[in-house]
């Protein structure tokens, strides 16, 4: 890629020709002599200078076209490393903190035995944080919840997931009676626990739009007192009995570890949730434009084979059983 549209790029990324210089170790004169000869060239501003310094629609064009660039660029370069080096290279995978250690365990093994000597760097942040990196051509690929269509994006749906209420004993039994507790056996109705705490994710992750969207269309309001993206801290503060909580169910794993030798207060009673209407999707997405080696498309297989059996995998043992009314 042209000097110039380096420059561009880091300019547009700090929004400061200093602050770009700087990194680039260039000088400032140098950073803004490049800028001027690109908006010459183009005959367009690429940036506003007042009242504050920002990217012009031209700018922003132009910031779209060379970020496309630079991921072609760079699956090139995957491509002739891989054909030059066999099985050697690298790349960067994005994925939720929560879905990191459920996924990665039953992935890396399998792929380790073919490809040794590539190098993974993992990025976990929410979906919405890792498209925005994918389309910035940060990371190479990401797994992510409910991904939004971006017309630059390859998207293979994994699995389906779905959400269940997931509350210890004595919040239950606080809260409920015997006999409706035995009614929830079928799913539960979240008007029921408009009164209750809750801890839920974020409002800009994608599970906690698919929440929203429910208690939109059901006119529910809960009592959300914690929110925090980590479902397996979600499932621990549950287990305090101070507040409920709305998981994935292919994340449960541990409410059951839990439940195998906890005390009868603290068990985690799991209920789905009824006319819940969308699932949960789990997508595997990469860009369009980028030809992938060998290696990056082995890695895309093995996650689809083992997120599809994980959709279908039962922790309790109980034959698909997800609903626990005892303890």
């Amino acid at each position: 890629m042209r000097i110039g549209f380096e420059v561009f790029l880091t300019v547009a990324k700090e929004l400061s020709v200093s602050k770009a210089a700087a990194q680039l170790h260039i000088t400032q004169q140098c950073a803004s002599d490049h800028i001027r000869r690109l908006e010459k060239e183009y005959q367009v501003l690429l940036f506003e200078r007042k009242p504050r310094f920002r990217l012009t629609q031209a700018g922003e064009i132009m910031l779209h076209s060379l970020q496309n660039i630079q991921i072609v660029e760079c699956s090139m370069e995957k491509n002739l490393g891989s054909i030059a080096q066999g099985t050697k290279g690298m790349f960067s995978l994005g994925i939720s903190t929560s879905r990191a250690p459920i996924i990665l365990p039953r992935v890396l093994p399998h792929y380790y035995h073919d490809f040794p000597n590539v190098n993974i760097s993992f990025s976990e942040e929410d979906t919405q944080v890792l498209e925005e990196r994918l389309l910035s051509g940060q990371i190479d690929l990401f797994i992510g919840v409910n991904t939004t269509p971006f017309p630059e994006f390859q998207i293979s749906t994994l699995s389906t997931d779905e959400l269940m209420l997931v509350i210890a004993s004595d919040l239950l039994h606080r809260n409920f009676s015997p006999r409706e507790i035995e009614c929830m056996r079928g799913g539960i109705d979240l008007n029921q626990f408009s009164h209750v705490p809750f801890t839920l994710s974020f409002k800009t992750g994608k599970v906690n739009h698919a929440i929203q969207e429910y208690l939109d269309y059901h006119n529910v309001q809960l009592n959300v007192t914690y929110n925090i993206s980590d479902s397996e801290t979600q499932i621990m503060l549950c287990t305090s009995g101070i507040c409920a909580s709305l998981c994935p169910k292919m994340l449960l794993a541990t409410a059951y570890r839990h439940n195998l030798s906890c005390g009868k207060g603290s068990f985690l009673h799991m209920f789905p949730v009824k006319n819940l209407g969308r699932q949960l999707r789990v997508d595997l997405v990469s860009h369009k434009d980028a030809v992938q080696p060998l290696f990056i498309r082995s890695f895309m297989e093995i996650i689809q084979e083992e997120v599809c059996k994980l959709g279908q995998f039962d922790p309790t043992g109980l034959g698909g059983q997800y609903v626990t009314v005892g303890g």
